[in-house]
């Protein structure tokens, strides 16, 4: 529970109210309530008003008609799954009809992979409702992770036909059409991010009250900040097109500055266009401003064909220095791997795109190979593996300087082996020999069916065949990796 940060915060009775034994649920209610108010945006709120709702839900679920309800919802919002299911299992219990109900289940059952459930449910609120964009959208979103892409996408349009400026449905419409080489729409419709409530982008809200966006205008004369943008993975795969960037400017007599104050700061630094200069704060006030993953679009890059040329490199000097703690971590004459199977738990997809723990013995007993963690936080597991005899080393504690150490590692090793993540980028952009692991409907930038990536020549994908199965692709991985060790 959060504490009131003064004595006349409207928390301050509400808390003290339910502080005694004697405490209803329509105390908790209203203190439930109040939270509510205060969590758009703000992760904990949620997470004390859910508490709250429950207790009330406790003590009498039917101390308010709403009640139920408000706690579907905010266990939908705190992605509480099994609490949102089994609250919207009453509510439909009350109403089989009750849409809201259905939609909020529909998304407990998906995080648990039974999408052939889910879709069932949102049906039954397709034929409720009928020609409901919410309802449509999440059918379509539900369909999408079956890899009915055809399917998804007219729904999509049925969504944007009743709500055109809809910039959810924009943006979930760009993804399948960048996952299928529709460059030209998908870019566009993908500026509709821009659009998207919580973008929490500092940069892009500093540089918007100071100048115009970059539409492609002439630089004649002119400055241009591209600011970084979403996670290190679009920044890594975006940074690709500063150079073209660079040389329209140059060409033009205008003047780029990348704004970027992140965790690969020194990495983007090094590898600048000479002319390019690289600003932690807002230095300079540019004419216009840009973000990262807006460069395709600006710069009419509307194929993949010739971008899948390594463009970073590690720095030299720890590149050395990483070899050498590499060479003495492992036996002489073996070989080298880097190994990331898990990523930020905070991230919307990272269940389904992580590999548990348990299955990583399906790659870490084939002989000759050691193993190098390659994400920081994993001592936990890295120990528990070593426990039983796998060769897995965890030098994380030694990244001083953030991506430039992981990307001198990667340079260090003769194989990477990844989740899709940041080091996936970064190895890719490196041009370092890559096995992408990745689950059933990844992220674009991996296209769909295909072993290989345009946008990276060295990374070799490994798809799940279905949502949660892992073992068919550490199994093809292994094999790789068994040649790697004989070659």
């Amino acid at each position: 529970m959060p504490t009131p940060a003064c004595a006349d915060d409207p928390l301050a009775p509400l808390l003290s109210r339910v502080a005694q034994s004697d405490a209803r649920a329509t105390d908790w209610l209203a203190l439930g309530r109040a939270l509510r108010q205060r969590a758009v945006g703000d992760f904990g709120h949620t997470r004390a008003a859910l508490f709250a709702l429950t207790r009330a839900a406790q003590i009498d679920p039917v101390a308010d008609p709403k009640l139920m309800h408000e706690l579907a919802q905010t266990a939908f919002v705190a992605r509480e799954w099994p609490l949102a299911e089994a609250s919207c299992a009453v509510l439909l219990e009350r109403d089989p009809n009750d849409v809201n109900a259905l939609v909020w289940r529909s998304a407990a059952v998906q995080a648990r992979n039974d999408f052939a459930r889910a879709e069932r449910q949102l049906r039954a609120a397709a034929r409720i409702v009928p020609n409901h964009p919410v309802v449509l959208h999440k059918l379509a979103l539900c369909v999408k992770e079956q890899t009915r892409f055809a399917e998804a996408e007219a729904l999509l349009r049925e969504v944007l036909a009743l709500t055109p400026h809809s910039p959810h449905a924009r943006f979930d419409l760009s993804e399948l059409e960048i996952r299928s080489g529709r460059y030209a729409e998908g870019w566009e419709h993908y500026e509709a991010r821009l659009e998207l409530d919580g973008d929490g982008n500092g940069a892009r809200s500093a540089l918007a009250s100071i100048g115009a966006s970059w539409c492609g205008e002439s630089l004649a004369g002119r400055t241009l900040v591209v600011y970084g943008e979403q996670g290190n993975g679009d920044c890594l795969w975006a940074f690709r097109f500063l150079a073209p960037l660079a040389e329209r400017a140059r060409r033009e007599g205008g003047r780029v500055i990348l704004g970027y104050a992140g965790p690969m700061r020194h990495l983007f630094e090094r590898m600048l266009p000479p002319d390019v200069a690289l600003e932690a704060s807002l230095v300079t006030r540019p004419d216009y401003h840009c973000g990262l993953m807006s460069l395709p679009l600006r710069l009419g890059v509307f194929a993949s064909a010739g971008w899948g040329e390594p463009y970073l490199r590690a720095d030299p000097a720890r590149v050395q220095t990483w070899r050498t703690r590499v060479a003495q971590a492992m036996p002489a004459g073996g070989r080298s791997v880097a190994l990331v199977w898990n990523g930020n738990p905070s991230h919307v997809r990272d269940a389904r795109r992580s590999i548990p723990d348990a299955e990583l013995g399906a790659l870490l007993t084939v002989p000759g190979l050691t193993f190098f963690v390659l994400s920081p936080g994993r001592g936990a597991a890295t120990q528990a593996w070593r426990a039983r005899g796998a060769k897995l080393v965890d030098l994380t504690a030694q990244f001083e300087a953030g991506f430039d150490d992981v990307a001198a590692l990667i340079a260090s090793v003769d194989h990477v082996v990844t989740i899709d993540s940041g080091p996936a980028h970064l190895a890719g952009a490196l041009g370092a020999p890559t096995s992408l692991l990745i689950d059933h409907v990844s992220a674009w930038f991996w296209g769909s069916e295909t072993a290989r990536t345009p946008w990276y020549d060295s990374i070799e994908l490994f798809r799940q065949p279905a949502v949660g199965e892992w073992g068919a692709v550490l199994a093809r991985v292994r094999a790789r990796l068994e040649d790697l060790a004989t070659s």
